[in-house]
């Protein structure tokens, strides 16, 4: 057994299950979501992966040889082109979003600090920082899928059944797997102390998902002064 499942599946399953248990995944659970929260959560989190995928182009930078570069940009390709693009494309369409209201939103404060946590742990560390900092993300959401879908009593065409199947589908997995193996071949070779470092920032990591789920998503909290904010740079015509 690798560094995963020696030591990260009992933290990561751990914080799913705490994740599941907020008011936030069980209304998504059980249908009782309303469309304004869920707006919300999609909007936040399209904003968040632009960041998110921008942090794995950092991650890619740090690669230092053509074989690892084979490793870490496909995982860049796969969160611009299908993570980023779901977001932007199917769920805004069924939420009634334009691709400008997409755009338009300013970015939460949780979301902010995620992003920025993840930034810095790419920005000052080698790969294994990077995947510590970036995996959580990702693999919890299967962990989702996996414990919930079963759960679901909602008729299969229903928006939230649909968000939850997402994470459980043989796609998803394969990606989540590909990630596992880099996560063990990444830190084989490090000793107790560098393990648990990587652990300190997996963990921050989780923390930071399991504190959007609990409070920022259900409470739509958003900054203290959100209308002194211009309209969004993103919006405007050149």
């Amino acid at each position: 057994m690798g560094f995963y499942e020696e030591t990260l599946a009992p933290v990561l399953h751990r914080v799913a299950r705490e994740i599941e248990k907020t008011d936030h995944m069980q209304d998504i659970l059980h249908g009782t979501m309303s469309a304004e929260r869920f707006r919300f959560q999609i909007r936040q989190n399209y904003q968040y992966l632009l960041d998110y995928t921008r942090c794995w182009a950092l991650a890619l930078a740090k690669c230092r040889s053509y074989k690892e570069m084979e490793v870490f940009y496909p995982i860049l390709k796969n969160t611009m082109e299908s993570t980023v693009m779901v977001n932007r494309t199917y769920w805004a369409d069924q939420l009634g979003l334009s691709v400008d209201e997409m755009d338009a939103v300013i970015e939460a404060p949780g979301k902010r600090s995620y992003t920025a946590f993840q930034l810095m742990s790419v920005n000052q560390g080698g790969l294994a920082e990077a995947m510590m900092a970036l995996f959580p993300c990702n693999i919890l959401y299967r962990y989702f899928g996996e414990d919930l879908l079963d759960q679901c009593d909602l008729p299969h065409d229903n928006m939230f059944y649909k968000w939850l199947e997402y994470y459980a589908t043989d796609e998803y997995i394969r990606k989540t797997e590909n990630e596992i193996n880099i996560v063990n071949k990444l830190c084989e070779d490090k000793n107790e102390k560098e393990k648990a470092y990587l652990l300190e920032i997996l963990c921050n990591s989780c923390n930071y998902e399991i504190l959007q789920w609990q409070d920022m998503y259900h409470n739509m909290t958003t900054w203290p002064l959100d209308d002194i904010y211009p309209e969004k740079f993103t919006t405007l015509e050149d």
